[in-house]
């Protein structure tokens, strides 16, 4: 599914890791594993952050990386999957649910955080992109009905999702 507005204007980690890196439920499941962060943005913030706790980040994002260079990271294989404040930046029910599926695919563990913006819940067009205003409990519902078959359970302001054994 095609978004209406790119995310290219919201990746603006340049000079720290997103918050998702430094939470410890987060981290537990991170350290020393094989991470992909889809959706991570132009800055490799959070690949620097994560090998404190020796987890390699791979980054991709179809708006702030090469084609070439996306293709490579999903060619890989992880143990978990990262999506930070990027489901807020997408207007279209349907197009987080193929973020979510995306990386569904590509570990069987996922971290999700949103950007809760005013915490409104309207969400409303930015300068050229989203923000949904939505609060980390109101994504739970289609979250989960893009992963049947998922353990979906919320800790404060981050979602984790597991597959079911």
């Amino acid at each position: 599914m095609k978004q209406r507005f790119t995310s290219r204007q919201t990746s603006i980690n340049s000079t720290k890791a997103p918050a998702v890196y430094s939470m410890k439920r987060a981290v537990e499941a991170m350290t020393g594993k094989k991470v992909v962060d889809i959706g991570g943005g132009r800055f490799d913030t959070a690949a620097e952050a994560a090998r404190v706790y020796s987890a390699a980040v791979s980054i991709y994002d179809p708006f702030n990386r090469t084609p070439e260079h996306n293709a490579a990271v999903l060619a890989g294989s992880y143990d978990v999957a990262v999506i930070s404040n990027v489901l807020n930046v997408i207007d279209s029910e349907a197009a987080r649910g193929d973020v979510v599926r995306l990386a569904a695919t590509k570990a069987a563990a996922l971290l999700i955080t949103v950007y809760e913006g005013d915490g409104s819940g309207t969400g409303r067009q930015t300068a050229d992109s989203w923000q949904e205003n939505r609060r980390t409990a109101d994504y739970m519902d289609e979250i989960a009905a893009a992963l049947p078959g998922w353990n979906v359970a919320r800790f404060g302001r981050l979602i984790q999702a597991t597959q079911k054994r």
